[in-house]
């Protein structure tokens, strides 16, 4: 019997990094277009691109591996079916159960590895990702600005950029307005460019000028140079996890006793979700071997559609529980777990109906 499992075990190997790749890489193709926008457009390096892209990769493999272990699941025992080899197995005396059980084993790993992800791999790179990301904001500050748009964020200063040279990262016609504790009115700074020094703007060739509490100018001036500090602009960077997703249940956990009634809910969620979701490997995994295997053929395609139908009902019926729980209108625990619950039944119905076939 040993054998069985080992070759089973064998043969589900690459259909299972196949499937995990492929949902992997849908999941990824957003933060790459946009990483391929900074590369392009904003100049940001290939290498810490690169980087920032690794740190996004084990919140996404939490994710993606129930889903990519249960398509290689289906892939492999739909090839046993065609090739009469689950026939074999059943002529061997093995019964429904013992050919389950090599995969269970794989999925309770899964599990584990899924869980080990959340509450040691994913908290790091998530502080990496931050550190990184705040980094990249402090050298390169043009990765934030927006041409002809006012920005407000940056301290004291309100900032309009007419045009960037994405090639040397010059601003061209830069217009500033610095708040005046003296006067309701901001002092007006205008520039013909400027550059980016560590974490500040340098104005070159400007003229500023300053309005009494009557809104007529007072004073006027020019200087060759100036420097507009942008690091609490570059701190505001944003990146594409929540800061509730980047943490470990332990951490959540301690954290709740410093949340208000009203702020609990997002963190209520995001626990029961780092529970769900890996436990959901399980049943995905025995699924798989249900629905794939007997003594029918049916077609490749078929079970490949089959297996994303289920996997996006899935996701489609956690992520709708998630949301109503989040807003307060449904029980957090019924709405993030419905789906575990569904796929559970729905697993123990087939794997009764197919232990008396066989």
């Amino acid at each position: 019997m040993k054998i069985v499992e080992k070759y089973i075990l064998k043969e589900v190997k690459l259909p299972i990094i196949f499937g995990v790749s492929l949902f992997t890489f849908i999941f990824l193709i957003e933060i790459i277009v946009a990483m391929m926008e900074n590369i392009i457009v904003r100049g940001i390096s290939l290498i810490d691109t690169l980087r920032m892209l690794s740190f996004y990769l084990p919140p996404i493999l939490a994710q993606t591996i129930p889903m990519g272990l249960f398509l290689g699941i289906m892939i492999t025992f739909t090839r046993f079916t065609r090739n009469s080899e689950s026939i074999a197995m059943s002529s061997m005396g093995l019964s429904l159960k013992e050919v389950i059980m090599p995969v269970f084993k794989l999925s309770v790993c899964a599990t584990l590895f899924i869980f080990f992800l959340q509450e040691s791999i994913i908290p790091n790179s998530f502080k990496k990702l931050q550190y990184l990301t705040a980094k990249i904001a402090l050298e390169n500050p043009v990765f934030q600005m927006k041409e002809q748009t006012f920005m407000n964020e940056i301290d004291e200063f309100s900032l309009y950029i007419d045009k960037i040279e994405n090639s040397s990262g010059v601003a061209k016609g830069v217009l500033i307005f610095q708040k005046d504790d003296s006067s309701e009115y901001p002092i007006l700074v205008i520039g013909e460019n400027a550059s980016w020094e560590n974490d500040a703007m340098v104005l070159k060739n400007a003229d500023f000028y300053k309005f009494d509490s009557n809104g007529k100018e007072e004073l006027r001036g020019k200087f060759d140079e100036k420097k507009i500090p942008l690091s609490a602009y570059a701190k505001d960077m944003k990146i594409k996890i929540d800061d509730v997703e980047g943490m470990s249940i332990i951490q959540i956990v301690s954290e709740l006793k410093n949340l208000k009634k009203e702020e609990l809910a997002p963190y209520l969620v995001e626990i029961n979700k780092k529970i769900a979701v890996p436990i959901s490997t399980i049943f995905l995994g025995i699924l798989g071997v249900l629905l794939a295997n007997g003594h029918h053929r049916s077609g490749k395609g078929t079970n490949f559609a089959l297996s994303l139908f289920i996997i996006f009902t899935y996701i489609i019926i956690l992520n709708s529980g998630m949301v109503l729980a989040k807003r307060g209108k449904f029980p957090i625990i019924p709405a993030v777990w419905i789906s575990d619950v569904l796929l559970a039944t729905l697993t123990y119905l087939i794997y009764k109906h197919k232990a008396k076939v066989m």
